[in-house]
This record gives C-alpha cells, sequence and structure tokens, in this order.
C-alpha cells in the first residue's frame, strides 16, 4: 500500500513544476490505492462466491442422490411388498414401516437442506452489505483525500504568489539600489 502521509511529506520547494509533479505522484498514489481496494472487493467477492455456488452444487447433488435413493427404495419397497403379501401380513405392516421412517427422513434432510441454504443465502447477503460498506468507506477515504489535497494545492499555490510578489519587490528595491549606485558613481 502507498504511503499518503509521506507523499503529503515531501519536499517541493517554491518550484510550481515541482508542486505539479508532486500532486501528479499523489494523485497517481491514489488513483493506485483505489484500484488495488476495488482489486481486493472484487477477488472477495468472487471467492464468497465461488464457495457459496459450491455448496449449492454440494446440495443438489445430495438432493439428487437422495431422491435416486427415494425412488429406489419406493421400487425396492414395492418389490418386498409383493413378496411380503404373499409371505405375511406382518411383514407388510413392517414394510410400511420402514418406508415411513424413509420417507420421514428424506423430509427431514430436505428440511435440513431448506435451513442451510437460507442459510447460506443469509451469508452472503450479509457479506454484500459488509462489502458495500467498506466499498462507502473506501469511497469517504478518496474524497477526503482529495479534498486534502485540493487545500494543499490551493495553500502552496497562495505561497508561490506571496513568494513570487516578495522576489519582484526584491528586484525592484535592487535595481533601484543599482541605480542609484550608478548615478553615484558618475
Amino acid at each position: 500500500m502507498i504511503d499518503l502521509d509521506a507523499l503529503a511529506d515531501i519536499e517541493t520547494g517554491s518550484d510550481p513544476d515541482g508542486e505539479i509533479r508532486h500532486l501528479k505522484s499523489a494523485i497517481a498514489a491514489l488513483r493506485q490505492a483505489l484500484e488495488d481496494g476495488e482489486a481486493e472487493r472484487d477477488a472477495l467477492w468472487q471467492k464468497v462466491r465461488a464457495a457459496y455456488e459450491g455448496e449449492i452444487a454440494e446440495l443438489k447433488a445430495t438432493i439428487t442422490a437422495l431422491r435416486e435413493a427415494l425412488e429406489e427404495s419406493r421400487h425396492n419397497g414395492r418389490v418386498a411388498v409383493e413378496s411380503v403379501v404373499a409371505n405375511s401380513a406382518d411383514e407388510i405392516a413392517q414394510l410400511r414401516q420402514i418406508v415411513q421412517s424413509l420417507r420421514e427422513g428424506i423430509e427431514s434432510l430436505h428440511h435440513e437442506h431448506r435451513q442451510e441454504i437460507q442459510r447460506l443465502n443469509a451469508a452472503a447477503q450479509d457479506e454484500a452489505v459488509q462489502l458495500q460498506a467498506e466499498a462507502r468507506a473506501l469511497r469517504e477515504q478518496l474524497e477526503e483525500v482529495a479534498f486534502q489535497t485540493r487545500v494543499q494545492k490551493q495553500e502552496a499555490g497562495a505561497a508561490a504568489a506571496a513568494e513570487i510578489e516578495e522576489l519582484r519587490a526584491t528586484c525592484q528595491a535592487l535595481r533601484y539600489e543599482l541605480e542609484r549606485a550608478r548615478g553615484n558613481a558618475q
């Protein structure tokens, strides 16, 4: 990161070109700091989004596997029921209980997955709010730095103008002295 205070402390003297170079350097440093901040924000957003999408893909795969397991379980249940009907009524009751518990388990898993998706959505929204707050803070800092730069530029301009006036007055006094000395020498 660029040290903005160090840039502000660089001596430019009374040279207007030095002041301009200093201001251009400060602007470039501020622009780079802003770009670095935006790049960090974008990288963080991509990381959060990738993690979020990975979780969703895993949840979808789990749901698909559970559906297939349910279908397989239902198929196996039907085959078993047909077999059990032939064998005994007690076995049919037991299979019905097994099917019911499987359904409850699958429904429970579906409910848990919905809750997990909601939690992930809430976390992603919280992260987005935090990123927006960070962006606002960086924007405010940039505006403050821009304001301070304008103030420093105005102060430097006023100081340079005052120094120029002082140098003009000195030149005029020296000319007067030179002309008086020439007049006395003749």
